[in-house]
C-alpha cells in the first residue's frame, strides 16, 4: 500500500517527518517497507498563466508563449504540444533549478528570446510524465510556489499490510492510526451532494440472488456527467499510489477505493439492459469479456453482476467490456456493495484474475461502510464531472447483522503485556482507535469495534490494540528464570549425548524424523491396530498416528538414500514413541534404533565382495555390543525371536536382567521391495533405559593377578541348533573359580562331521589369585568342564 505523505496531511496533522513517521507506523504493526521521496524544494518555480500562444517565425514545433506569473509577464519559447492560452503550468523563472539539476537562464532560441521555462511533471519531480506541460488547477493563483499548489517535496510511505488489517490498504486507514499514535484530530472527507431530478427508484433496481455472497448492495445514479481528464491533483496523486489515470469518473472510482479502501464500479446507466442489476452465480457456460479484453468462461464459483440478459461484471474483481465508462458516457449508475471474502477469492483463483479490487474484497470489506464510500464517489462526481444526482439511493442490505461489544478485562491486559497499565488509560487507547467504550468499571469494560475494523472480534484482539499504541518497546523485557530443585540433574541429558557420540564412534550417521507416521505404514510392518495412537485432527493421512516404532522410518530413509544411489549406509536415532497400552493409557518411550545396509564398513577389494544375510546380521550385532559397553550396560545376551517386520529366523530379542529390551533383525523381503532394497538389510530397536543408567558409573578396578595362567583348549561336535550362548554358561557353570576367560576361535561345518552338526572350539584360561597352578589341577578343572559339555549338551568332545 503506497500512501503519499501530503494525501495523508489531508485527514490528520503529522509533526513528525516521513522517516520517524515510518519507524512510529512500523512499531504499531504497519511495516514500511521503503519511504521514496518526491520532487524537490523548488525555489524560484511558481505557477504561470498562459495568457498567449503564437507560433515560431524560426520553427514549425516551437511556439512563443507569454506567461504571467503574478507579477509580470514573461516571453518564453515552449515546444509542448498541450500549450493553450489560459492554461495553468509550472513556470521556472530565470535562475531557478529544475529537478533534474539543470539551472534555467535567459537564452535565445532559434533567434527567439526564452525567458524562462515552462515544465512538465518530470521536469519538476512530481512524475514521470514527459510528454507535455503539467496541467495545475484551473483556479491557481499564478505566482504561487509550485511547492504549494503541488504539496512538493513529497514523500510515500510503502507500507505492508497484513492480512488481518484490510481497513490499512487506505488512505484514511492509515490517517486514523497516525491520528491514534500522535493523538492528533482525524478529519473526514466531505460526502455531501445536492440530489435532484427523478427519484432513483424510478429509473434502476437492484436483486440480490444469494445474500450469503453479497450481504449488501448499493447503487447511485448521476445524470448528465462530462467524460474528461481528471484534474492534476487526482491523478497526480493516482500517480503517486501506481494507479494510471484513464477518465474522471474512472479515476474517480480508483481515487476513492484508495482513499476509503473500498472498490466500486461506475456502469455506462444507458447500456444497462432493463435498467435491472442482478447479484448472482455465473451460470453454466457464461461469458463475459473483462475490461483487459479477455474473454472469459465462466463457472458457478464466480459471483457476477448481471443486467436482465447477461453478466455485466466479475463482483469485486473486474468489470465488463460492455458496459464500461466511454467518451460519450452521460449518465453513470455507481455500485458500491460487499461481497463474502471467500468467494471473490475462489473467483479470482477459478478465472486466475487478481485486481486491487479483489486484493481488498478477499481481505474483507466491511457492509456498513458501503453506503458511505458510495456518497464519497458521488460526492466527487457531481464536483469534478458536474451532472444531477438522482434522489436517494438503491440499497439492497439482507446481510445485515449487529457487531457486538468484546470484553477487555484490565487485569487479563496487565498480565499479557507485563505492564501496569490504568484502566483509564486502557480506554483511552481504544477511543482513540475509534471503538465506542459502551460500559465501564474499574475493573474491566465492554468496547464496540468500529465498522472499518472486521478482525476485532476477542478479548485478545482489543489486548493486541492496547499493545500497539502504548508501544511495544515500552513491555519490558524479561529473562526467564530456571529453578532447579535440588536433587535434579543435567545427567540424563548427558548420558543420551554419550549415547549419540558412542553410535557416532561406531560408524553410523544420526537422522531425524518427525514423531507421526501414516497407518498404511503401520500396516506394512505388521504393529498391531490397538497399539497405534490416532490422532484427532491429523494434518493428512501420512502423518495420523504418533509413532510406535522408529523401525518403519527407519527403513523410509535407508530406501530414501537408495533412491539418491546412495547405497552404503549405517544410520541411527535416538526418538520417543507412543504407544497404547491394553488398559488404553498411552505410554512414551525413548528409544534407539540403527540401521545397515550395503557394503558399510568395506574398503578395498572387499567393495566387490556381495552382501550375505550373516554378515549385515553380525555386522549390526557387533555395533550393538560395542554401544552396550561403551555405555557400561548391565551384562546382556541375545535370544531367538520373532517379529513381523524380520525374516524367520533372522530375529533376535536383547535381553538385559531378564527382560526383552529391543528386538534386531533381517528385514523381511516383501519390505524391502517396497523401497528396490535389492540386498538384506539390518535394523534393530532397543530401550534406551539400560544404556543411560550405568554410562556414569566408575568400574571397580580389578586385582592383575601376581600368578601365571594356564591355557586349555577344547574342542566339541555339537548339534546345529546349541548356540554358542549355552556353551559358554555350560562352561562357567562346570568351572571353577580360578576360570578367567572363554573364547571362541572356530566354528566349523562339512560333509566330514554330517548335516545338521558344526564343531566349535573354544580356548579357556586358568588363573589362580594365590598360588601357582600346576598342570594336574589345570587339567582336573579342564576334564569336569568337558564332562559337563558331554553330559548337558551332548557334545562330542574331540580329542587332540
Amino acid at each position: 500500500m503506497k500512501a503519499p505523505l501530503s494525501w495523508l496531511r489531508e485527514y490528520v496533522d503529522i509533526p513528525v517527518g516521513p522517516d520517524e513517521l515510518a519507524a512510529r507506523l512500523t512499531m504499531i504493526g504497519l511495516e514500511v517497507g521503503s519511504v521514496e521521496q518526491v520532487g524537490v524544494d523548488a525555489e524560484g518555480i511558481v505557477a504561470g498563466r498562459i495568457d498567449s500562444v503564437e507560433p515560431h517565425p524560426n520553427s514549425g514545433r516551437l511556439r512563443i508563449c507569454v506567461v504571467h506569473d503574478g507579477e509580470r509577464e514573461w516571453r518564453v519559447v515552449c515546444g509542448a504540444p498541450n500549450a493553450v492560452p489560459g492554461m495553468m503550468a509550472p513556470f521556472a523563472r530565470p535562475g531557478s533549478s529544475l529537478a533534474t539539476g539543470v539551472t534555467i537562464r535567459q537564452t535565445v532560441i532559434r533567434g527567439e528570446k526564452s525567458e524562462g521555462m515552462l515544465c512538465s511533471a518530470k521536469e519538476i519531480g512530481a512524475g514521470d510524465d514527459h510528454s507535455g506541460l503539467m496541467q495545475l488547477p484551473a483556479d491557481t493563483e499564478p505566482g504561487t510556489p509550485i511547492g504549494k499548489v503541488l504539496s512538493l517535496p513529497d514523500a510515500v510511505l510503502d507500507i505492508d499490510v497484513t492480512w488481518n488489517r484490510p481497513d490499512c490498504l487506505s488512505i484514511m486507514g492509515v490517517a486514523r492510526e497516525i491520528a491514534a499514535l500522535f493523538r492528533r484530530p482525524f478529519r473526514m472527507p466531505d460526502i455531501s451532494f445536492t440530489e435532484a431530478g427523478d427519484p432513483v427508484e424510478t429509473l434502476a433496481s437492484v436483486e440480490i440472488e444469494d445474500a450469503g455472497c453479497c450481504p449488501r448492495y448499493t447503487a447511485r445514479i448521476v445524470r448528465g456527467v462530462a467524460v474528461g481528464p481528471s484534474p492534476g491533483w487526482m491523478q497526480r496523486r493516482l500517480a503517486l499510489c501506481g494507479v494510471r489515470p484513464i477518465s474522471n469518473v474512472v479515476d474517480i472510482t480508483n481515487y476513492v477505493m484508495l482513499e476509503c479502501g473500498h472498490p466500486l464500479h461506475a456502469f455506462d446507466y444507458r447500456l444497462i439492459d432493463g435498467r435491472k442489476i442482478v447479484v448472482r452465480r455465473a451460470r453454466p457456460g457464461e461469458r463475459i469479456k473483462t475490461l483487459d479484453s479477455v474473454e472469459r468462461l465462466l463457472s458457478s464459483d464466480v459471483l457476477v453482476i448481471a443486467d436482465a440478459r447477461r453478466p455485466v461484471a466479475v463482483a469485486g474483481i473486474m468489470g465488463g467490456a460492455g458496459t464500461e465508462i466511454r467518451d460519450d458516457t452521460t449518465d453513470v449508475l455507481l455500485e458500491s456493495a460487499a461481497f463474502d471474502p471467500a468467494v471473490i477469492r475462489r473467483g479470482s483463483l477459478a478465472l486466475g484474475l487478481g485486481s486491487e479490487s479483489s486484493h481488498r474484497f478477499e481481505r474483507g470489506v466491511p457492509a456498513e461502510m458501503v453506503d458511505a464510500a458510495g456518497r464519497r464517489a458521488v460526492h466527487l462526481i457531481a464536483r469534478v464531472c458536474g451532472g444531477r444526482v438522482a434522489r436517494g439511493g438503491l440499497d439492497a442490505y439482507p446481510g445485515r447483522v449487529a457487531r457486538k461489544a468484546v470484553r477487555c478485562r484490565f487485569s487479563r491486559v496487565r498480565d499479557l503485556l507485563g505492564i501496569d497499565l490504568g484502566g483509564d488509560r486502557i480506554v483511552e487507547i481504544l477511543k482513540s482507535l475509534d471503538f465506542t467504550v459502551t460500559e465501564s468499571t474499574s475493573e474491566e469494560c465492554c468496547a464496540q469495534p468500529p465498522p472499518f475494523r472486521v478482525d476485532v472480534e476477542l478479548e485478545a484482539d482489543l489486548i493486541e490494540e492496547v499493545a500497539r499504541l502504548h508501544g511495544l518497546d515500552k513491555v519490558p523485557e524479561a529473562v526467564p528464570s530456571a529453578k532447579v530443585a535440588p536433587d535434579a540433574s543435567d545427567a540424563p541429558f548427558r548420558a543420551v549425548a554419550a549415547c549419540r557420540g558412542n553410535l557416532a564412534a561406531l560408524g553410523l550417521r544420526e537422522i531425524m524424523n518427525y514423531s507421526f507416521i501414516s497407518g498404511a505404514m503401520l500396516d506394512m510392518f505388521g504393529i498391531e491396530y490397538n497399539r497405534r495412537v490416532k490422532l484427532p485432527n491429523p494434518v493428512s493421512s501420512d502423518h495420523a498416528f504418533l509413532r510406535p516404532s522408529l523401525v518403519p522410518q527407519m527403513v523410509e530413509t535407508l530406501g530414501r538414500n537408495i533412491s539418491r544411489q546412495i547405497c552404503d549406509a549405517g544410520l541411527f536415532e535416538i526418538g520417543r514413541v507412543f504407544e497404547r497400552e491394553q488398559t488404553g493409557r498411552i505410554c512414551e518411550r525413548l528409544m534407539v534404533c540403527a540401521g545397515l545396509m550395503g557394503r558399510v564398513g568395506r574398503t578395498g577389494p572387499d567393495m566387490r565382495r556381495p552382501v550375505d544375510r550373516e554378515e549385515m546380521f553380525l555386522g549390526l550385532k557387533g555395533v550393538l555390543d560395542g554401544l552396550l559397553r561403551a555405555q557400561k550396560a548391565q551384562p546382556h545376551s541375545w535370544k531367538h525371536s520373532a517379529n513381523p517386520a524380520f525374516e524367520e529366523g533372522w530375529c533376535v530379542s536383547l535381553v538385559v536382567d531378564g527382560r526383552a529390551r529391543g528386538t534386531m533383525g533381517i528385514l523381511r523381503s516383501s519390505i524391502r521391495k517396497e523401497w528396490r532394497m535389492g540386498e538384506p538389510v539390518a535394523v534393530a530397536e532397543i530401550e534406551a533405559e539400560p544404556l543411560l543408567e550405568n554410562v556414569f558409573r566408575t568400574p571397580a578396578a580389578a586385582d592383575v593377578g601376581a600368578y601365571p595362567s594356564v591355557s586349555r583348549d577344547v574342542a566339541m561336535i555339537v548339534s546345529e541348533d546349541v548356540t554358542h550362548e549355552s556353551v559358554v554358561a555350560c562352561i562357567r557353570r562346570a568351572g571353577p573359580p580360578e576360570l578367567t576367560s572363554v573364547v571362541l576361535f572356530d566354528i566349523y561345518r562339512g560333509d566330514a562331521i554330517g548335516p545338521a552338526r558344526k564343531s566349535m572350539a573354544y580356548s579357556l584360561v586358568y588363573q589362580s589369585k594365590d598360588r601357582t597352578l600346576t598342570d594336574e589341577e589345570a587339567n582336573e578343572f579342564h576334564e569336569k568342564v568337558k564332562q559337563a559339555l558331554r553330559m548337558e549338551l551332548g557334545a562330542q568332545i574331540r580329542e587332540a
